[in-house]
């Protein structure tokens, strides 16, 4: 009894930073036993209030290997050390995943930005139109159109292709509405052949609206089209800069978002007590994430190319009968849609989930970071005026 009353004291104080954290349930207090798991402070002034019990028992004990003082003693350094350490959270999964994001933002950006060139280039081409006779009729009007650099090379070449794409427009519209009379007239109820009629004249409506259209263009002049094709080619330039600026700035947010992810990826070990329900839902939604990225991906990867070979059988006209062996084309199309769909499905999963693990970590590591940085300029400023 007595020796077990010599570092009476020590244990104490041992005892009451045992119960130091907030994460220690009521219903443990009362009981006097806590789970060693919920022994662990969740911020700094804890961690601060355990240590300082720590070395206050130090500074009492008498007998420093008695095995009861050094088991508490022990438990509670080890809980100490830990949590006043820093340890790495960020992982190279989200990073690696905001850098394949970062990269096809950075392929946008390069591509809208030609695309806007390009598109200056169609302009000055407009700018440097020579005046002509730019008279087309309904008759001479083709439907074939033309590429961009042609298009925009003369202003008889710009409104041959508008008035081309109109009346391609006009002829599609007639065709579905003889579509919608062949079913008019094998209609099997009346009420049928009434709405395949209403779609009829909805198409012919169109087409009257298209022939409208072809007569304004068509009697556009010389100074006319130049405005026209002149308002075209500089909204599409300036869309495609606006496009470029904003892959450049999300890629921009992404690089600086990286950077803040790695910067507030080292914390203190009571910060991870404080968000260890968090971080264990982070983690179920990584790796059930990264799974199932990894099974489109793969699947997708590993996935046949090639559709095997139809054996085809021919017959000729003396009678003679051949059967060859014809690569399956139409199968092999489609094992190349489904095999990109799947690994394009697989790289998208991949992405979100770094994204939101990147940015959902990151905003709780700066307020973490913040916190620290106000409570490091109170102790500054308290400091100062105690001297």
């Amino acid at each position: 009894m007595e020796e077990n009353s010599i570092n009476l004291r020590a244990e104490q104080l041992l005892d009451e930073a045992a119960f130091t954290s907030s994460l220690i349930k009521k219903k443990e207090r009362e009981n006097g036993s806590v789970d060693p798991d919920h022994m662990y402070p969740i911020s700094k002034n804890e961690t601060d209030r355990m240590a300082d019990l720590l070395r206050q028992a130090e500074a009492v004990v008498e007998r420093p290997d008695e095995p009861a003082y050094r088991e508490k003693h022990d438990l509670v350094s080890q809980i100490v050390n830990w949590s006043y350490g820093r340890y790495r959270t960020w992982t190279w999964g989200p990073i690696l995943g905001v850098l394949v994001l970062a990269l096809l933002l950075f392929w946008g950006q390069n591509s809208s930005k030609k695309k806007a060139a390009e598109y200056q280039t169609y302009a000055a081409q407009v700018e440097a139109w020579t005046p002509c006779d730019t008279t087309i009729t309904w008759q001479n009007s083709g439907v074939e159109g033309y590429t961009f650099a042609v298009t925009f090379a003369s202003a008889n070449n710009f409104k041959r292709a508008e008035l081309a794409k109109i009346k391609n427009n006009y002829n599609g519209y007639l065709k579905n509405a003889d579509s919608w009379q062949k079913y008019a007239d094998t209609a099997a109820t009346a009420e049928a052949k009434e709405n395949y009629l209403k779609k009829k004249a909805e198409k012919e409506a169109e087409a009257a609206q298209a022939r409208q259209k072809f007569d304004s263009v068509a009697a556009l002049n010389f100074t006319e089209l130049q405005q026209m094709a002149k308002n075209r080619t500089e909204r599409w330039s300036g869309s495609s800069k606006k496009d470029s600026h904003f892959f450049l700035f999300n890629m921009i947010f992404f690089i600086v978002l990286t950077i803040l992810y790695i910067w507030t990826g080292y914390v203190h070990g009571y910060d991870l007590t404080r968000t260890r329900t968090r971080d264990k839902i982070f983690g179920w939604v990584r790796k059930v994430g990264y799974w199932l990225a990894g099974i489109c991906f793969g699947s997708g990867l590993l996935m046949q190319l090639f559709a095997p070979d139809n054996l085809v059988e021919y017959v000729y006209s003396n009678g003679r009968r051949e059967t060859r062996s014809e690569a399956d084309l139409a199968g092999t199309s489609m094992n190349i849609v489904f095999k990109i769909g799947l690994m394009f499905i697989g790289i998208c999963i991949f992405v979100g989930i770094s994204v939101f693990i990147m940015l959902f970590e990151t905003i709780g590591g700066l307020t973490v970071k913040i916190r620290d940085l106000k409570s490091s300029k109170k102790e500054t400023v308290e400091m100062t005026a105690k001297e």
